[in-house]
């Protein structure tokens, strides 16, 4: 990704480019950061970018205006954006981003049927706050095409991706059309680490199915096990505590659910690239 200053004010803000063809080159990969001070200072950029909010909160500003970001916020920055991130009062925030090059938001529009200057006219980017299941669809397919090792099927899978990912800013998907009631309840508590935390057998209590019922359902609605969905969860937990939390390694991933310490710096590894002591060093304070 190139970078140019741009502007002659009192603060410049740093030019972002990115082509299709470098996107094919490294893979499409989701950018996956922690806490404002990993984010660029004011920037703009040469193509779109997506951004989702998992959890946490912070202060968007954006051509001068505001936005609050709060769990689960998703916005498209446009390539006449100037924005950065800023601190709400002493919370902080994980954020996942993707860059899409216009000639491929520009197909991805005709293949939607709808014109760009939906996107592009309103004066503030456009923000779409998604929770439940939403906002967990979301959030996995920002990240699944990371365990892929090769980089043009990475990149072929983002594109595949692309057109939900843009979609839900024309219209919210409805939950009850796509979740049985039970299952949309089921996964808010789990939302909570009083919940994820125990582990499967604590949401089968929550639930009253079967094993076999409940990972039929999770797999049909929500494409990964009733054991994936956890370890998610437990994972996100972990890298929260990690980032605010001075405790040993050890200690999180057992106050997380994890009885193996190998088990969790094996999954911590595949999830966030590092081991959680080299995530630590890497993006604490």
């Amino acid at each position: 990704m190139g970078i140019n200053q741009k502007g002659g004010g009192f603060m410049e803000a740093v030019l972002l480019r990115q082509t299709e063809e470098e996107m094919r080159r490294t893979g499409g990969k989701a950018l996956h950061q922690y806490g404002v001070h990993s984010t660029y200072r004011l920037h703009t950029h040469d193509f779109y970018e997506l951004f989702l909010v998992p959890q946490g909160s912070a202060v968007h500003v954006i051509n001068g205006q505001t936005q609050l970001l709060t769990a689960g916020s998703l916005v498209l920055i446009r390539p006449t954006d100037t924005h950065r991130y800023e601190f709400l009062n002493n919370s902080d925030f994980e954020i996942i981003n993707i860059g899409i090059p216009c000639p491929v938001f520009l197909r991805l529009c005709e293949y939607l049927e709808i014109d760009r200057a939906r996107f592009d006219a309103p004066p503030i980017s456009p923000l779409r706050v998604l929770s439940g299941p939403a906002l967990w669809d979301a959030q996995k397919k920002l990240l699944e095409n990371q365990t892929i090792s090769e980089n043009e099927t990475s990149y072929r899978h983002m594109l595949s991706v692309f057109p939900y990912l843009v979609g839900l800013f024309l219209a919210m998907p409805e939950e009850t059309d796509r979740l049985p009631s039970w299952l949309a309840q089921l996964v808010d508590q789990m939302e909570s680490p009083e919940h994820f935390v125990p582990g499967l057998s604590h949401m089968l209590t929550l639930a009253r199915l079967s094993q076999e019922h409940l990972t039929r359902s999770f797999r049909r609605y929500l494409g990964v096990t009733p054991t994936e969905f956890i370890n998610a969860k437990r994972l996100s937990y972990a890298a929260q505590l990690l980032l605010t939390q001075d405790l040993p390694v050890i200690e999180v991933g057992a106050q997380c659910g994890f009885n193996s310490q190998s088990h969790f710096y094996r999954l911590f590894t595949q999830r966030y690239g590092c081991p959680p002591r080299a995530f630590r060093e890497t993006f604490g304070d």
